[in-house]
């Protein structure tokens, strides 16, 4: 009869085993459905929103009367429409646009909808048609300027305004640099985007303000204001810095490179030196003794 080997670890109950495989493929299939069904609400979201910016001008012009040449072709019934307008006005009410969508053919009540969003792109268009020439551009000012007048929507206009505009532009401007910034302590270090470059006028030092997105949702997080120094710049470019901060460290650069910012002043360049430091993977890792 042999000794058991104390090094042997003991056998896992087969139920340990189990609830280890369901839990790693009941991850694996969330991590492969969650991308898609957010993107499906982000989709969704436009969509509506941009479905109902336009929808109740088509349904108004197909109300009747001024719709009824296109309702009498769809063979549109009339008797019953006009029984809820009767219903409806006993109790002080008129019929809303979705009850009048009720009535109209299935197909139309796909092509509508569809309509709206080529209708609300158009107006998108013709906006920005507008603003590119001088007559547009004096009439968008002249609105602008109404909006400056008013007591509290002007301070939430121009908030708004100022951050569209920063988004709107060339990403790699706005997001000069990805860099490691030292949060939420000091001996800790977290993924953030160069903003911005000013100076301090009394101290004379150079400062950058820096975004620290979230993980997973980079689009909330933390705006710190820092020393030049205290920041480390990488050779990541945005769409990197943003992958791995929507991924929580799984979708990650080979190399972690701080490099010299030739983009930013000479004020706020890195210092002299180059590191490269390989991120460490599940294949570097050394093997248990």
């Amino acid at each position: 009869m042999t000794a058991p080997n104390p090094t042997e670890s003991p056998p896992r109950p087969p139920l340990t085993g189990l609830k280890t495989l369901l839990r790693t493929r009941v991850s694996a299939g969330l991590l492969t459905v969650l991308p898609v069904y957010i993107t499906y609400l982000v989709v969704s979201f436009i969509f509506v929103l941009m479905r109902d910016t336009s929808q109740w001008l088509i349904v108004l012009m197909l109300r009747p009367p001024l719709g009824d040449p296109f309702l009498k072709a769809w063979g549109f019934d009339f008797e019953n429409w006009h029984a809820l307008q009767a219903k409806l006005s006993e109790l002080g009410l008129t019929p809303t646009g979705d009850q009048f969508m009720q009535f109209l053919p299935w197909g139309v009540q796909w092509a509508v909808p569809l309509l709206a969003v080529l209708l609300t792109v158009f107006l998108l268009y013709f906006v920005g048609l507008l603003a590119a020439n001088m007559i547009g551009r004096r009439l968008i000012n002249f609105f602008e300027n109404l909006l400056e007048r008013l007591p509290l929507i002007k301070t939430v206009y121009r908030a708004l305004k100022q951050i569209l505009a920063s988004f709107s532009g060339d990403t790699q401007k706005n997001f000069q640099r990805v860099a490691l910034i030292p949060f939420p302590d000091a001996r800790m270090r977290a993924v953030g985007f160069v903003t911005n470059t000013f100076r301090d006028s009394v101290s004379g030092e150079d400062l950058v303000s820096v975004f620290i997105p979230t993980t997973p949702n980079p689009t909330t997080g933390f705006l710190q204001v820092l020393k030049r120094g205290e920041i480390s710049e990488m050779n990541w470019t945005v769409e990197e810095g943003v992958r791995m901060i929507m991924s929580g460290g799984i979708l990650k650069p080979e190399y972690l490179t701080t490099v010299l910012n030739r983009d930013l002043p000479k004020a706020i360049t890195a210092g002299d030196r180059r590191y490269e430091m390989p991120i460490a993977s599940e294949e570097d890792a050394p093997a248990p003794p």
